[in-house]
């Protein structure tokens, strides 16, 4: 009786959201979990961000979009208990979180036509259709896990054929390599020889034959009987009598058992990351040293161990309970103290990062960043791919987000940091902020033409020039100028000649897009 009244409450204050298959009292469990770490490791947690900094980290980091200023206006003027949990429910089952999340699931599994993968358009939209589907329909991490591994078939009519035909080295070493690094964020390297072609063998009979349609390739598995003798990272050895079963099967099997973390680890991995921009456990995908990630076989030093053992295996644990729902995890992750926390803090930051105990200021990624300077002035770029194949010629208006291709790329996402998607390591992607990116954002005359263009789509009505620079700022930084801007504000547009008055907001929404503010999450 007393725990269902305490749901209720809790359910009440907007603190849980329950849906099927989850457990109520979940998110207070995380929440204790991450404050008892708090308290062992001697940090002060960042107080809880205000509701407008809230709904442009979520719409940032969960639809790849600025927030448009008449939402986010509703948004703060709500004042319903659960709004938090009800926005993160409707944006997580949203279209654009799909989009968003197979931008990231290309990165991660090579989605390319040209060289050094060669999909070839055909298949690069098969595979993208594939993982935006499995975001859009929350399947099951482990179903899809098992599907990459085991299917064979056409890789233009079978998208999860993809995930071996996308490497540039097809060989069993290539093979093992790239599912290592997407399934158990491991770098095969770090084996020893004897153990590398151990492991290589579970791939070795893996084969790809062309068909008469123009780069079409089946994938398929050498029926012919061999004995293998294969071995896992942790050390698990298998025979394998190929005559009788696929190899792959095995591996399949043995990385999809409930009882073996190794793919559930990996994968709260990722998603800690995509939310907030750094690792339970760093380098993100490269955990071979992680404490416990290979049930204590290796015994060197563990550089990388994550922040607290207990996190990890809670939100590991809440996964494989969940039916390895990918959407129920980022839930989880959302409605978090950690992820809901400021910013800034009092004492060493790089201390409070690592415990999770303030949220990490990272740049938008390039997608992003152009599609927000796309949306708001009304100019998006073109895509065009020079391979002459269907699907090469994007409809006019289409966001970079949503591009399947890494092939197809502009100047402007070269220059923030595009993943080129020709290894699949998270290091591909270049979020670091560079001259070039300030001097595009300065000096681009194209751009400061399109920025021309802001107040008069900006301002409709009649407005005062106090409700023009409140909406300016919620337009741009998701927030109203403090006390401080306003001044200045007013200050420097009482100085300008009437006659050039005009150019003040013009001038003030370039000054807007320049700031670190603008382009990142924070």
């Amino acid at each position: 009786m007393l725990k269902s009244l305490l749901t209720g409450l809790l359910l009440t204050a907007g603190i849980l959201t329950l849906r099927a298959g989850e457990f109520p009292g979940e998110l207070s469990r995380f929440n204790a979990l991450l404050d008892r770490s708090w308290k062992k490791h001697k940090v002060t947690p960042a107080p809880v961000i205000g509701d407008g900094a809230f709904y442009r980290r979520l719409s940032l980091r969960v639809l790849g979009k600025l927030p448009e200023a008449a939402a986010l206006k509703k948004f703060m003027a709500d004042r319903s208990p659960g709004k938090r949990a009800a926005l993160i429910d409707t944006f997580l089952d949203s279209p654009e979180f799909a989009q968003v999340m197979a931008m990231r699931y290309a990165d991660m599994f090579r989605i390319k036509s040209e060289f050094p993968i060669n999909l070839w358009p055909n298949a690069v939209q098969c595979y993208h259709r594939y993982f935006y589907l499995l975001t859009l329909e929350d399947r099951s991490w482990r179903k899809t896990a098992e599907e990459l591994l085991v299917s064979n078939g056409s890789n233009f009519r079978v998208p999860a054929a993809n995930f071996f035909r996308a490497n540039a080295d097809r060989t069993p070493r290539g093979l093992a390599a790239g599912t290592a690094l997407a399934l158990m964020n491991f770098r095969t390297d770090s084996m020893s020889k004897e153990n590398q072609k151990l492991f290589e063998a579970f791939f070795s009979r893996i084969r790809f034959k062309s068909t008469k349609e123009w780069k079409e390739e089946i994938v398929y598995n050498d029926p012919a009987g061999v004995i293998l003798q294969c071995r896992t990272p942790d050390g698990k050895r298998f025979t394998v009598n190929t005559a009788e079963k696929d190899p792959r099967r095995v591996f399949a099997d043995y990385l999809c058992d409930e009882d073996n973390p190794i793919l559930y680890r990996a994968y709260v991995n990722r998603a800690w990351y995509w939310m907030t921009g750094t690792g339970l456990a760093n380098p993100v995908d490269d955990m071979a040293l992680v404490r416990g990630y290979w049930a204590k076989l290796w015994n060197a030093p563990r550089p990388n161990d994550p922040a607290d053992e207990e996190i990890m295996e809670f939100l590991t644990d809440y996964f494989k309970r969940n039916n390895c729902s990918t959407k129920s995890l980022y839930r989880l992750i959302l409605n978090s103290r950690a992820w809901q926390a400021d910013w800034r803090c009092k004492g060493d930051l790089a201390r409070h990062e690592k415990y999770l105990a303030v949220f990490p200021v990272r740049r938008l990624e390039s997608e992003i960043i152009n599609d927000a300077l796309s949306a708001l002035t009304g100019s998006y770029d073109r895509f065009v791919s020079v391979i002459p194949e269907p699907f090469t010629f994007i409809p006019p208006g289409s966001s970079a987000v949503s591009l399947a291709d890494g092939s197809m790329s502009t100047g402007t996402l070269d220059k923030f940091g595009r993943s080129p998607r020709d290894s699949g390591k998270i290091s591909e992607r270049n979020n670091n902020s560079t001259g070039a990116q300030r001097l595009h954002l300065m000096n681009s005359g194209v751009l400061f033409n399109r920025i021309t263009r802001l107040p008069g789509m900006v301002f409709r009505g009649r407005m005062n020039w106090n409700q023009q620079l409140d909406l300016a700022y919620l337009t741009i930084l998701s927030r109203y100028p403090s006390p401080e801007e306003r001044l200045a504000a007013r200050r420097y547009y009482d100085k300008l000649h009437p006659k050039v008055r005009w150019k003040f907001f013009q001038e003030l929404f370039w000054a807007l897009i320049n700031t670190s503010e603008f382009s990142y999450h924070h």
